[in-house]
């Protein structure tokens, strides 16, 4: 099986949550949000190392949560947009053959979600991970309904997302010089022109964004312990 780093921005805020402090450090059970999420990669023996986005004022704290998780090689300071701070970690972290990236909020990504991703990989060198819509989904103009879309033709994208090493470094090279605006890293190497491949995600991985969210959290884990 191959080997990878992970990237695992931190850097956010709780404007969503109502928070006037950063989401990952809210705590599920006793543990909070961004130890629950490195402690999977912790625990999968194919990841190498782990590299943190973080805000300059919260990496003290980030150290302190993240106490005795072998494989955190580094918490970086991250820039102003999410791109940016992922940026500044790829041009920190050691020599590696295939990077993932992951949301801090997402604490539930599956050892099946990794596996398919690992798997991926090496073959498609870009590859993210999904799942079908439940919904009924309409494209608009305004309140107006111009189309029903078919289901079977999106996706709602999860992380992580995993990518040959050299592909996403030129991707995130190109976006910087050409000053493209993106949501996730898959846009940027689509901008290259190049193909992204899909896996499967679960529906418990949830990013946890809102009020809401942290209930849907609390029930994944009382399943989880069930």
């Amino acid at each position: 099986m191959m080997k990878y780093t992970v990237i695992i921005p931190a850097a956010g805020m709780g404007s969503r949550m109502n928070t006037d402090y950063n989401k990952i450090f809210i705590p599920l059970g006793e543990v909070p949000v961004i130890r629950m999420t490195v402690e999977k990669f912790e625990a999968d023996p194919d990841c190498n190392a782990i590299y943190l986005a973080g805000r300059k004022d919260e990496i003290g704290t980030l150290h302190e949560i993240l106490a005795g998780c072998t494989k955190v090689r580094g918490i970086i300071e991250g820039g102003k947009e999410r791109q940016h701070s992922i940026y500044n970690v790829l041009g920190a972290i050691e020599p590696a053959d295939y990077v993932f990236v992951h949301d801090g909020a997402r604490p539930f990504v599956s050892e099946e979600t990794l596996t398919h991703l690992k798997e991926a990989v090496p073959v498609h060198k870009a590859v993210i991970c999904g799942v079908r819509p439940k919904d009924t989904l309409k494209r608009i103009d305004g309140s107006t309904v111009e189309a029903t879309i078919d289901r079977d033709q999106v996706v709602a994208v999860h992380t992580p997302q995993a990518f040959d090493y050299e592909l996403l470094m030129s991707a995130y090279r190109n976006a910087l010089e050409n000053e493209l605006s993106v949501t996730d890293d898959s846009m940027m190497v689509e901008a290259l022109g190049v193909s992204v491949h899909v896996t499967p995600s679960t529906y418990d991985n949830i990013k946890i964004t809102t009020r809401e969210d942290l209930k849907v959290a609390q029930s994944i884990m009382n399943k989880g312990e069930g």
